[in-house]
């Protein structure tokens, strides 16, 4: 189970109230908090919803610099992640040797004959450093929204290689387009080895296709289940994906595409008609679906749940779909609609 910093910091609560305080020092230093938990005071109103709702849970130091600012500014802020100073929780990520590692390095660690450990560290490492990141990162609406893409774009490391290749896919596909714009996130993930062995699409090849990706690209990662495409759509998406593969032997696990058992014939998708155009049927299926109107107003309607409300009113999703169109998909401008 993964603990989140809200969990890691109620726990740390519960062991404040049975001891005394001074006894749990060492324990509040570790977590960043500056005195216990008990004499915490909590801003209240929209200050307290942005905290509450933007992080895993405030912290001392989260509560003092949105007090400096303002919401709107900390918002601000907290959206241009790549301008604020992680370094406390850089340095707790460096023991962490396989985040950085290329899936062929991973998979050498699991290859050796009953070498359970390596393949095991290669998962919990990850793990850990997710943890990590939740807990002690001061980049934490990026954190969050890394949690939220990891849920969007579900990948269980408990399927084949999947265990070393999510791992490339949480730095490569995740992290690294998080907060940029939605098409080149649906584009990393559509060349994710990860997301190719986790939805079968290794086993999609002319004369026998496999439509677990295709469904689910539409289904769950775009369109949304009431999105407009058809059983038609998906099966002739699944042609449009045969090919899509993960190399087994020299730099294994990563993406290519394999021309020979490539479905060569013309499809529909979507009214868009493509005929022999090899990998770049599938990109400019893509393309079509990360821009799409339904396409936006899914992604606005799960980011203002997660954000805004259970039930967030109509008006406020159509607002951030539009932006959503307008910016070309790029997310930060979404969030700016619905945070603020």
């Amino acid at each position: 189970m993964t603990l989140s910093r809200r969990d890691f910091l109620r726990l740390s609560g519960l062991v404040a109230a049975g001891a005394a305080a001074s006894a749990c020092a060492p324990a509040y230093k570790q977590l960043g908090v500056s005195r216990p938990i008990g004499g915490w005071t909590f801003p209240s109103g929209d200050s307290f919803r942005a905290l509450n709702r933007i992080t895993f849970g405030p912290n001392a130091a989260e509560r003092s610099r949105l007090q400096s600012l303002n919401v709107k500014d900390w918002i601000e802020e907290q959206l241009a992640f790549e301008s604020i100073n992680d370094f406390a929780c850089d340095v707790r990520l460096r023991k962490f040797d396989t985040l950085k590692m290329r899936a062929n390095e991973l998979s050498a660690r699991g290859d050796k004959i009953f070498n359970h450990y390596d393949k095991a560290l290669v998962v919990d490492e990850l793990r850990q450093a997710t943890l990590v990141r939740q807990v002690y990162s001061a980049r934490q609406l990026y954190e969050v929204m890394t949690e939220f893409w990891n849920d969007h774009f579900n990948i269980s490391v408990e399927k084949g290689d999947c265990w070393f290749l999510k791992t490339v896919d949480d730095r490569e596909v995740i992290r690294k387009h998080a907060m940029g714009k939605f098409h080149d996130l649906v584009s990393a993930s559509a060349h994710s080895p990860a997301m190719m062995i986790y939805l079968d699409n290794q086993a999609n090849r002319k004369g026998a296709p496999n439509e677990n990706y295709a469904r689910e690209l539409m289904e769950l990662h775009t369109l949304g289940v009431n999105g407009g495409y058809s059983q038609r759509d998906v099966m002739e998406l699944a042609r449009c994906l045969t090919g899509w593969t993960v190399k087994e032997h020299w730099w294994k696990g990563d993406f290519t595409f394999d021309e020979k058992i490539h479905d060569t014939g013309t499809k529909t998708v979507l009214g868009l008609t493509l005929t022999n155009e090899g990998q770049r049927e599938a990109e400019r299926v893509i393309e079509v679906l990360a821009t799409h109107p339904n396409t936006a107003r899914f992604i606005a309607t799960k980011l203002a749940r997660r954000f805004f409300a259970d039930a967030p009113p109509q008006e406020l999703i159509e607002k951030a779909a539009q932006v959503f169109l307008k910016t070309d998909g790029d997310i930060r401008s979404v969030l700016r609609v619905i945070l603020l």
